[in-house]
């Protein structure tokens, strides 16, 4: 556990004072080398016994043993972060494919059965959830499947009016915010397609209660780290999507 972990993991148990102290200081952690218990006192406008009852609370005997240790940590978490950048993205990728591994293959097998009727089919996803909703819309294409879609709030709202409840209704969001979904599909929130589907990287959705089947995919950590657009997690996953509705056609 590293210090940073170790100082939210006793977040509960701070004084007023004491958690004016760990707000400020995990604020401003990276300017750990040039603060002084004085400094962080009148900052965080409380007193020097408050940040020495703080740093004891993480078990240090006192302010120098704790800063001796914030400083040891952020020089290694540099030496880290200054490693091959391929290496670092290389692994985090395989961290994330052999995720996707592990979602529900009942649901997958639901989605393709369902864009499988060939009944009408509509792909929703605007601004970062857009080209993940144009993959799987020009994907489907390139199989003989035909689809609706829907990459901007104007033709979304356009879109409700053409979904029955015996249609099928595909929703890319990377936050899962119920805002993209109220602005464009509200009109049917109370009358939605016996088969939707949400596919986010929040596991926290608040939009998912509109919908009858969530799909969650892994790495939402990682892409709010990486250089790469979040989009790139949703498109490995249309790619594995359309393969495996080829593997069936």
């Amino acid at each position: 556990m590293d210090i940073l972990q170790k100082m939210q993991l006793q977040e509960s148990v701070y004084s007023k004072s004491e958690t004016k102290v760990y707000h400020f200081l995990k604020d401003n952690f990276e300017k750990i080398e040039i603060l002084t218990i004085t400094k962080i006192a009148s900052s965080s406008y409380t007193s020097t016994s408050a940040v020495l009852r703080f740093c004891q609370i993480l078990g240090y005997k006192g302010f120098k043993d704790f800063r001796y240790d914030a400083i040891r940590y952020l020089h290694t978490r540099y030496k880290e972060q200054s490693e091959d950048i391929l290496d670092q993205m290389s692994d985090q990728y395989v961290i994330v494919l052999n995720q996707i591994k592990h979602l529900d293959r009942h649901l997958i097998d639901h989605l393709t059965d369902s864009i499988l009727k060939r009944q009408q089919l509509h792909i929703f996803g605007v601004f970062l959830s857009s080209m993940p909703a144009r993959y799987l819309h020009f994907g489907l294409q390139d199989l003989g499947i035909a689809s609706q879609l829907a990459t901007d709030l104007n033709s979304g709202a356009h879109l409700s009016n053409i979904i029955e409840e015996e249609d099928t209704l595909i929703m890319f969001s990377i936050s899962g915010a119920t805002s993209n979904f109220n602005n464009s599909l509200s009109a049917i929130s109370k009358n939605m397609p016996k088969r939707s589907y949400l596919i986010t990287l929040n596991e926290h959705a608040s939009a998912a209660k509109y919908f009858t089947h969530v799909i969650t995919l892994p790495g939402n950590s990682f892409s709010k780290q990486s250089i790469i657009d979040v989009q790139s997690i949703p498109m490995m996953f249309v790619e594995i999507l359309l393969n495996i509705i080829h593997s069936k056609l």
